[in-house]
């Protein structure tokens, strides 16, 4: 399954490959695909909102 992020307001970031792990924060031009598979988190910088949308992989 995959997960689709767009945010809308405030400064989530998305982290992946856990504590030590790539950290990107959101952008509302650019929604951003997560494998649900790898070790990820969202973390909030005070008040965010944010829609998650999720996909099954075809195939």
């Amino acid at each position: 399954m995959i997960h689709m992020v767009s945010e809308v307001s405030g400064r989530p970031r998305h982290r992946t490959g856990g504590l030590g792990g790539r950290e990107t924060p959101l952008d509302p031009e650019r929604p951003r695909i997560v494998v649900s598979e790898l070790l990820h988190q969202f973390d909030l910088d005070g008040q965010a909102l944010f829609f998650v949308e999720f996909h099954r992989k075809t195939g």
